[in-house]
């Protein structure tokens, strides 16, 4: 009994640690207001879009409107996300690139973001231009 205990910790500690997270991304799509407007959309209608298959928010207001959109696949790039054809009005599909003013990787930026940090903390402990002391 104490061995089988003991195995069936084991075995879920095991299990536990070759357990791969979740890993999801988010992109943060920008839209200029003007264009939306001449195409007779929005980005809450672009949402709808893709709110069945994604986690999405949109936000819109006195800036530019965004889009925000999580997906379970962390390879994802935003070249294939802009490849997805999207419906801006009832009548027009066209590909997310050509709406959209900006698709950008958040996870990637964070990445940049820390590294950046990180590199800032290091000059900051070991400062690049160290003054010279001349004896005479």
């Amino acid at each position: 009994m104490k061995y089988l205990i003991l195995s069936a910790f084991l075995l879920l500690c095991c299990l536990d640690a070759f357990a791969k997270a979740n890993e999801t991304k988010t992109f943060l799509v920008l839209f200029d207001k003007n264009e939306l407007k001449e195409m007779h959309s929005s980005a809450e209608y672009i949402e709808l879009n893709f709110f069945e298959k994604f986690t999405t928010k949109s936000y819109s207001g006195n800036s530019e409107a965004a889009l925000l959109i999580t997906v379970p696949i962390s390879g994802m790039s935003e070249c294939e996300i802009g490849e997805m054809l999207v419906q801006v009005n009832p009548h027009t599909w066209l590909p997310l690139q050509e709406i959209a003013f900006r698709i950008i990787d958040l996870d990637q930026s964070q990445e940049q973001y820390q590294a950046f940090l990180s590199n800032e903390e290091d000059g900051v402990l070991q400062p690049k231009n160290q003054l010279v002391r001349i004896k005479r």
